[in-house]
Formats: C-alpha cells, structure tokens, sequence
C-alpha cells in the first residue's frame, strides 16, 4: 500500500536525494540569501565530504546557523543549527576558515575527494574554492596546516552529536 499521498514509484532514492541536498548547499548563498557577518566577510559556508564504508557523508554550515549532515545511504541530521550550542559551533567554523582563507586556493568544481581524504568546500563570493586533508589528519592522527579549520570542524560535530536526542531501545 503506498504513502498517504503518494504514487508507486514516487520516492526517491537515497542517493538521489543526497545528491540534491549536497548540491543545494554548495550552491547556497549565491545571490545573498545568506546573512554577511563580521567575524567571516568572505565565508558564508563550508560543506565538507568524507567517504565512509558504502558511501558518502556530508556536512553543511552556514552563515545563517543552517548546519545539516546527511549520508549517500539515506541518513541525515537537519536543523541542529537552531540550538544555541551547535550555533556556536558552526560561527567558530566560519570563522576559522576566515583566518585561513589562503590555505583554499584550488577553484571548487564541486567534486568528491579521492578515497581517505576529506575536503573541505570553501563557500565565499563568486567563486568557491576547497582544500583536501588526509583522513589521517582529520581523525587526529597526523599534523595538518589546516588543523584549526579541522578541529573547529570536529566541533560542529561534535555539538551536533551531544544535541541529538537519545536513542531508545
């Protein structure tokens, strides 16, 4: 018996909706939809991949506190950025990735990084830019010019797992 309202046929495919969540927030901002902050005037965003056993994860923070994760398998976390701790969370990011700004230089098509690396897509102007990271570097395991964007990464994570309700048994 298909959903209320719906026909046979009529959902998507996890990696079809994946893909247009992950698109959307690379494309986000364009045309000032995105609130200008002090702290970060030339970074509205930064949405980053990494590939995981089966498929893809993807984070999104924005400018406007939209922080979003979704998975090429179907999962998805939206709306935390409304919480006050993982708000925070997401304006250090932008922040930081303000104060490295040069480390992004490579012109962002979009892409997915190569296996065991993470990357970092860079949102800003006209134009958005990335920067790839060992998934060694990422986990904490090596040294990273770019380990201040990582950590602050790693705590938008962070704030957006203590913000989930608790699983029930």
């Amino acid at each position: 018996m298909p959903g209320l309202g719906k026909k046979p046929g009529d959902a998507k495919e996890p990696q079809e909706e994946y893909a247009k969540q992950r698109w959307t927030a690379l494309r986000s901002g364009r045309g000032g939809s995105i609130p200008w902050h002090s702290a970060h005037p030339d970074v509205y965003g930064v949405v980053m991949d990494q590939s995981r056993p089966g498929g893809w994860v993807t984070f999104a923070v924005l400018g406007d506190n939209t922080t979003d994760m979704y998975t090429s398998t179907g999962g998805a976390a939206l709306g935390t950025g409304r919480l006050a701790d993982v708000a925070a969370a997401n304006q250090w990011l932008l922040t930081t990735a303000q104060a490295h700004l040069a480390a992004f230089a490579t012109a962002d098509d979009g892409g997915f990084p190569p296996y065991r690396i993470v990357r970092f897509h860079l949102l800003t102007g006209a134009a958005g830019r990335f920067a790839d990271v060992p998934e060694a570097a990422f986990a904490g395991n090596m040294t990273h010019p770019l380990m201040p964007v990582i950590l602050s990464m790693q705590g938008v994570i962070n704030s957006m797992r203590l913000a989930a309700p608790p699983k029930r048994n």
